[in-house]
């Protein structure tokens, strides 16, 4: 090997060290940051497609980012008061009033179906957690209504800077009941419940 080989030999070998200790040949811009997730501006709900008891969107009190969702019995059934469980993931929206101007923390409505009579009402709400649990009811047995109609109101508000998706909603399977029309308690009854998404 001559002299000017080895330099050569040398000088390519130098130029190889040089290329990999900066990663290449390229030396190319990095991958650009992914975008982020897009904030979710409002709720949407989906009705459920069947079932004897359903929780349906009151399209006229709800907004973009309160929903109103009315419990709606079955055409067939007559009863005097109705109480149910509710939970959702509450990291994203809220159990609240279904209107401003009702008492603080109440949480639930009567509906159409059932005549509360003169104060003190049995119509009752508490929230534990992401459940929510009301009651609302008739005094007395004596004069059952049918249960095809809003026989509750619930609402729920979107929490602010929530991404866009499903939302997790559902009733309880076993907290649900029913004082029907002879002035027996019905355990469970099976509730349905629609899809609640951000977007």
């Amino acid at each position: 090997m001559t002299l000017m080989t080895k330099l050569l030999t040398g000088s390519t070998a130098l130029a190889l060290t040089g290329l990999l200790a900066c990663g290449g040949g390229g030396g190319g811009a990095s991958a650009p940051a992914p975008a982020p997730p897009a904030t979710a501006t409002g709720l949407a709900y989906t009705d459920p497609a069947s079932g004897s008891y359903l929780l349906k969107k009151n399209t006229a009190l709800s907004t973009a980012t309160h929903l109103v969702l009315d419990l709606v019995g079955p055409a067939s059934a007559t009863g005097s008061g109705v109480t149910a469980t509710f939970s959702a993931d509450t990291t994203k929206v809220a159990w609240v009033n279904v209107a401003t101007s009702d008492p603080a923390n109440a949480f639930v409505q009567n509906g159409t179906a059932f005549n509360l009579g003169a104060s003190p009402q049995i119509l009752r709400g508490a929230v534990s957690g992401g459940s929510l649990q009301v009651t609302v009811a008739q005094k007395g047995t004596a004069s059952p209504v049918s249960l095809n109609a809003p026989l509750l109101r619930i609402a729920l508000d979107l929490k602010a800077s929530q991404p866009t998706g499903t939302i997790a909603l559902n009733a309880s399977a076993t907290k649900c009941q029913v004082l029907d029309g002879t002035g027996t308690i019905v355990s469970p009854i099976a509730v349905s419940v629609g899809t609640l998404t951000a977007q």
